[in-house]
């Protein structure tokens, strides 16, 4: 007799059918790990916006950060010698790009609006200092705004359906 040496055509077949059903069995549970991580990944990057404001607006004193950005086109040279002599007190997010007080995710802007000062807000915050709202690639936040209030607590609706607001 001779000994049988690899698989035979049955037992592959077999084999690469379990591993197509099992993988087709958990896509939708990857794609919703992806997006729970870049609904993370934007919190943390609204976190940081908040805090560069702040750090900005204290470094240069009467200076107040406000505005909306989805990507960075326009990122100014940061000159503040020029802002304080124009009296240009109020400035946009892009000049914490441009002055090294916040960096850029570049992943996460185009799949989220962030918003700071006067233009932040969201139906989870009475009063928002930052706020984001998810575009259309942003998964389970599409169409919804997260925000953080002035104690610095992320705000946002509850995914249950109901209207709850759930601020951590």
């Amino acid at each position: 007799m001779t000994e049988k040496k690899g698989f035979s055509l049955a037992e592959m077949v077999a084999v690469i059918a379990i591993m197509m059903l099992l993988a087709a069995l958990s896509t939708p549970f990857v794609k919703g790990y992806i997006d729970d991580a870049y609904n993370g990944k934007a919190q943390i990057y609204m976190r940081e916006l908040n805090e560069a404001r702040i750090n900005f607006e204290k470094d240069y004193p009467g200076t107040v950060i406000t505005g909306t950005i989805s990507s960075y086109d326009n990122i100014p040279a940061c000159n503040i010698e020029d802002i304080y002599g124009q009296n240009q007190l109020s400035l946009g997010i892009p000049i914490l790009i441009a002055c090294k007080y916040l960096r850029v995710p570049t992943d996460v802007i185009g799949r989220y609006e962030f918003s700071v000062g006067n233009e932040a807000s969201c139906d989870a915050c009475n009063v928002s200092v930052a706020s984001m709202n998810g575009g259309e690639n942003a998964g389970n936040y599409n169409g919804k705004c997260a925000c953080i209030d002035s104690m610095g607590k992320i705000c946002k609706k509850s995914e249950d359906g109901s209207n709850t607001i759930v601020c951590e």
